[in-house]
């Protein structure tokens, strides 16, 4: 990952605030201790958070937003998604303050997660994306530091680790990644192209 990357800016009017009507997705007890304290406290407009537990928005999930505005009369609040522009109409339950958390709380992730080395040594080469999310042991501390906010200084990086995982764990996510490895040790690629192709009008039919 290229860690000069900036957010582009845009001149585009962001679109109107759509509600998002949610249930959050239950936490962890072992990511209990990254969340921020006053969980329940008001945010102010302004604030970094970060998207969580959404199910009909799953892409946003895990994705850094800004608070634009609090509807007292429906108790949501307008967030601004930075990577698309998009604004939705969040209840305070599905956002997290995006603050790092402390160093020893970061510490226990790397230590206790499995994947950690992995990770590292993907980091290290640059090469952590959409096709390395096969790994569930990687999948599960990459989750626990986004919501850490152990990427909170550099949002883009962020953003775009966030959206290979989403996709990693969307709908046919890992199926792709199957087929992916399989195009990439393929010894026969027109045969496993054919394969790729079956399976790609197979999931069409679903």
């Amino acid at each position: 990952l290229d860690q000069s990357l900036v957010p582009p800016s845009s001149t585009r009017p962001p679109p109107a605030m759509a509600p998002v009507d949610d249930d959050p997705e239950p936490t962890p007890a072992s990511e209990a201790s990254e969340a921020p304290a006053a969980a329940e406290a008001r945010l102010e407009k302004g604030q970094l958070v970060l998207a969580k537990g959404l199910v009909g928005a799953r892409q946003l999930n895990n994705m850094p937003g800004r608070i634009l505005s609090f509807d007292e009369s429906t108790g949501r609040y307008g967030v601004i998604f930075m990577f698309d522009g998009n604004q939705k109409s969040l209840k305070r339950e599905n956002l997290d303050k995006l603050e790092v958390a402390s160093e020893a709380c970061l510490r226990e992730i790397f230590a206790s997660e499995v994947g950690s080395q992995r990770l590292k040594q993907l980091l290290e080469e640059g090469e952590l994306g959409f096709a390395e999310f096969g790994d569930e042991d990687l999948r599960r501390v990459v989750t626990r530091l986004l919501r850490a906010g152990y990427w909170a200084d550099n949002t883009t990086i962020m953003e775009e680790i966030a959206g290979d995982l989403n996709l990693a764990e969307g709908p046919g996510g890992l199926q792709a990644i199957d087929l992916i490895r399989e195009l990439e040790n393929a010894e026969e690629l027109s045969a496993a192209l054919v394969r790729v192709g079956a399976q790609v009008n197979a999931d069409a039919e679903v």
